[in-house]
């Protein structure tokens, strides 16, 4: 992990792939949020394969604290984490998806993610917890159910949702990661909870409100890259955690 210089509390980032639409109002959302929790920290906005320099150069003006980390090609979510990551040194990173589609107040669930890194090293939000409130469509919430499921049963996780951009770390496990994680695609949202799992990191899920941003109807196409996309990263990971068994 290289570090460009001072340590930070919090190193909270924001993945984003053609979100120009949400970028200004989740950087003002998380820079007041924040504030209100740890003031010594860093707002790292990940671009991969778009380009949204324009508004953030505009948004740089007003937050001197936010770094912004722009590649033409497509990297994923994985990837672009990883790469962010490897540039500060902080107690906790903090990831959430640019449309914000996790509310911050309800449930105390941005605090959570920051203040209970004293006792856990992976947080994560949950759609599916009984006190969440999820509003998706239901085509979605049917197939996320059943993937969480099998996920849940094959690798004994004991989380409801492995699929959630909501989530926080530890900098022991965010370099545990950087070494074991493999993943580039969305899929990495679940590779991570199965090596916390296995390698018997503090897990913590917590409940959220959840709200679908980016439409309300869900094309076959999408639908169908999903599972592909989570199915082959599923057969892959058990084959890592189970026939190959790498090295604790």
């Amino acid at each position: 992990m290289t570090s460009l210089g001072e340590e930070y509390r919090a190193a909270i980032t924001i993945p984003t792939y053609k979100d120009t639409a949400f970028l200004s109002n989740t950087v003002h959302d998380l820079e007041k949020a924040t504030r209100a929790i740890a003031e010594n920290f860093q707002l790292i906005i990940a671009e991969d394969g778009s380009n949204s320099s324009i508004l953030v150069t505009e948004l740089k003006k007003e937050f001197s604290n936010i770094v912004y980390i722009q590649k033409d090609e497509r990297l994923g979510r994985g990837r672009a984490l990883r790469e962010a990551w490897n540039r500060v040194q902080a107690d906790v990173y903090v990831y959430v998806d640019a449309d914000m589609a996790t509310s911050l107040e309800d449930f105390d669930a941005y605090r959570n993610l920051i203040t209970l890194q004293h006792d856990y090293d992976l947080i994560t939000g949950s759609r599916y917890l009984r006190e969440s409130i999820t509003n998706r469509p239901f085509v979605r919430r049917v197939a996320s159910t059943v993937y969480n499921w099998i996920i849940r049963i094959v690798f004994k996780t004991k989380v409801h949702d492995h699929q959630c951009g909501f989530k926080s770390f530890s900098r022991k496990l965010v370099e545990t990661l950087a070494r074991d994680a493999k993943s580039d695609s969305w899929f990495w949202d679940t590779e991570v909870i199965v090596i916390a799992r296995f390698r018997k990191f503090r897990i913590k899920e917590i409940p959220i409100k959840w709200t679908e941003k980016k439409g309300r109807r869900t094309p076959l196409k999408r639908l169908a890259n999903d599972v592909w996309l989570h199915g082959t990263g599923l057969l892959t990971l058990f084959w890592r955690v189970y026939v190959h068994q790498p090295a604790s």
